[in-house]
């Protein structure tokens, strides 16, 4: 088959979409006749998220979404929230009660959880590097995202809005850090306006771990 087949059969099946679709809806239509390896998949609307306070109820979809992050990392190769140094239910816990756990809903689904801790953290206070200023700030800890929902731009609203909510607490520096070889987070991080300040470490093997900070 030459390359004039292939694109006539993409426009006889494109306009059997059309047509299909004014029968079951542009949507299912759309989910049917996918076309190339993976379908493309729209980010939601603004309007469909929510950023809210987590709640002791929230621990078992908070857990559901680390684990699948924690299992993400490991088949990357990642040693990045392994061997029992993922935010686990004990550190969960202790956020939600310090006001500190976030999770980002779409359409009422927890799909999203982040923590904002806002104190000192020694691992932070012996920067190998600079950071810019030496005022209060809040560290974004314990991020990640359902993975039934990957390549919907969840990440980047997630952190958006945990920047946000930061900005409205009265913090103007705001902190993260990633595992060196996390790319999709470093992309992530320095697409969001953060300036690279040095490396810390966490007390344990693999602790390594690129900062950011954002004032």
């Amino acid at each position: 088959m030459g390359y004039e087949d292939e694109d006539f059969i993409i426009r006889q099946a494109k306009q059997m979409g059309e047509l299909l679709g004014g029968i079951i809806g542009k949507e299912d239509a759309e989910a049917i006749l996918s076309f190339g390896d993976q379908a493309k998949i729209s980010e939601p609307k603004e309007t469909e998220f929510d950023f809210r306070l987590s709640t002791l109820e929230d621990i078992p979809a908070i857990g559901v979404i680390i684990n699948e992050a924690k299992q993400y990392l490991k088949e990357q190769g990642s040693p990045q929230w392994q061997n029992g140094h993922e935010p686990h239910e004990a550190v969960i816990r202790k956020d939600i009660s310090k006001k500190a756990s976030y999770v980002l809903t779409l359409k009422g689904e927890i799909v999203g959880t982040i923590a904002l801790i806002a104190e000192k953290d020694p691992s932070y206070e012996a920067i190998e590097g600079k950071w810019q200023g030496t005022g209060p700030y809040v560290a974004l800890h314990h991020a990640a995202i359902s993975q039934t929902h990957r390549s919907r731009g969840l990440g980047k609203h997630l952190l958006s809005l945990a920047i946000n909510q930061a900005k409205t607490l009265g913090y103007k520096d705001i902190r993260i850090d990633t595992y060196p070889a996390n790319q999709p987070m470093l992309h992530l991080i320095e697409k969001l306006g953060f300036t690279y300040c040095g490396m810390i470490y966490f007390p344990f093997e693999h602790g390594e771990r690129k900062a950011f900070q954002l004032i």
